[in-house]
Parts: structure tokens; sequence; C-alpha cells
């Protein structure tokens, strides 16, 4: 079994559509995969009719984005996509990001780099989000590349930083769970806190509902997953793996990426689906 259980695909702000995106697993040797696009199921029906036609097992996912200033991210795992509530919040949330682009958008001008929001919609081709706008800056010549764009403008606490709604991760568990599925905590290393700080947070999730962590992820290093990996064992959570992929466009992270440490992908994998299937 080769596993990846976080990419993303233009149904957010991936550079692939969804069915590109099967064909580029399936030529990366990819065997079980999850479409986990921001705030969106859109493009799981598109995958997964591509997914059955190269042989690969997908699993229906979606990441929901929590908190406001210090952004949290929940992987849902074998929801159903038609779900009412969940679409619902999915369907608020574009509403949302559109807006939140033009008050980036404004910000920018504000600075002296002006974009058009049309060629960031045209970037998008649906949802938008930060990194359409940072491939905008790019275009126009702001920065050099969408990894500047973020680290100098669009990062909390940066100039042109917009905060988004602050949803509760006890609420996006819930919905998670309402619709069928099984919620992970996404790269927890990229909360950036301590050991104790985490274990304290995950606690208190796991109370509220969480089943699981992505314990293999590329911004977990060796001894960042071996930690992650204890810690999921002694509190009985999910272990999970995943590239975070989006596209060279957006990040230079590959498919697959990382995860050839993840030794244990075949029995991970097996729990998460019983899991789903319980």
């Amino acid at each position: 079994m080769k596993a990846d259980l976080h990419m993303h695909s233009t149904a957010s702000d991936g550079v692939c559509a969804p069915d590109a995106l099967m064909a580029r697993a399936a030529q990366a040797g990819l065997t079980h995969v999850a479409l986990t696009d921001h705030d969106s199921m859109a493009g799981i029906p598109a995958a997964r009719e591509a997914a059955e036609r190269l042989g690969i097992v997908l699993i229906p996912g979606v990441e929901l984005s929590c908190g406001a200033s210090r952004e949290i991210h929940v992987l849902g795992y074998g929801m159903d996509e038609g779900d009412a509530a969940l679409g619902a919040f999915c369907a608020r949330r574009v509403t949302q990001r559109e807006a939140r682009a033009e008050a980036m958008a404004a910000r920018l001008e504000e600075l002296g780099m002006p974009i058009r929001m049309d060629r960031v919609r045209a970037l998008a081709g649906g949802a938008i989000a930060r990194p359409h706008i940072a491939r905008a800056m790019v275009e126009a010549g702001y920065v050099f590349t969408v990894a500047e764009a973020f680290d100098r403008y669009l990062k909390p606490g940066k100039p042109v930083y917009v905060p988004k709604e602050d949803v509760k991760v006890a609420h996006a568990v819930k919905l998670i769970e309402g619709a069928g599925g099984v919620a992970v905590l996404a790269h927890p290393m990229e909360l950036g806190l301590g050991e104790t700080a985490l274990i304290s947070l995950v606690s208190e999730w796991q109370a509220q509902g969480l089943a699981g962590i992505e314990v293999y992820h590329p911004s977990a290093q060796n001894n960042h997953a071996a930690f992650l990996h204890r810690m999921a064992n002694r509190m009985g959570l999910l272990v999970t793996g995943g590239s975070d992929f989006h596209g060279e466009a957006v990040r230079r992270t590959q498919l697959g990426e990382g995860l050839a440490r993840w030794t244990t992908a075949e029995q991970d994998v097996q729990a998460l689906r019983s899991r789903i299937r319980r």
C-alpha cells in the first residue's frame, strides 16, 4: 500500500482538476488517496469517477478551517458529501472567502500593490483562497514566489492578512461526525506549540470527538513524527499521513512526499476505513 490522505484540487486552492489529480496520483504509484479540499467537497464526484477508472481507492475528504488569529485545520474523512449541514457550512465559507479576498486586495492596493480581482477569480476557477492572491502577486511582480507572498504579506500577523470567522474545532468535528465522517487534526506541528501544550489541546479536542492526528506531513520532521506517533498511540488516536499537495505553482511539495517513513500506513489506513464503516 502507498497512501497519501491529504491533497487539494481546483475545488479549493490546488492547481490540478480533481480527475487530473487522480491521474497524477496513479503515476506516483499511490494506491489509497483522499481529496481534502479546503471547506469544499465539490471535487469529490469527479475524483471518485477518475479513481475508480484508475484502480485507486479514494476516501472522500475535506479540510475545514478553524480558528481566527491561529489557524487550525481539521480533516474529515468518509463523510456523505450530500450532507445538508456540512454542505451549508462549506457554501457559507465560499462566500466568506470571496469577501475576505476582496478585503486583502484592498489592503494590497493601500500598500501600492494593486491586483485585479478578475484575475484572482480566474486563477481560482472556484473557491478563492490566499494562494490565488499570492499567485496574482507573483504575476504582478510584487514578489518572486508564492512562499514569499505568504511570508511577507499573507500569513497571520502580516500586513495583508484578514482573519476568517472563528470556527471552533468542536463545531468542525460535530459537522464531520454528523455527516458520517471521522475527524483528524491536520499538520499539528504547524500550530507552533510545545509538546505539553499540544498534548493538552489534543486531549481537549479528543473529548469533543476528534478521532485522529495527521502524524506524517511535510511540516513534521522525523523527531516530530516520532513524538506525534507516540502521542497518538498513547491517547488511542488514529494515525494518518499526507503530503498536503497543492501543485508546483503553490508549493513545491510533491504527491507522496515525506511519506516513505510512514511504515505503518497499511494498518493505519485500514483502521481509518474501519472507523468510517462503523
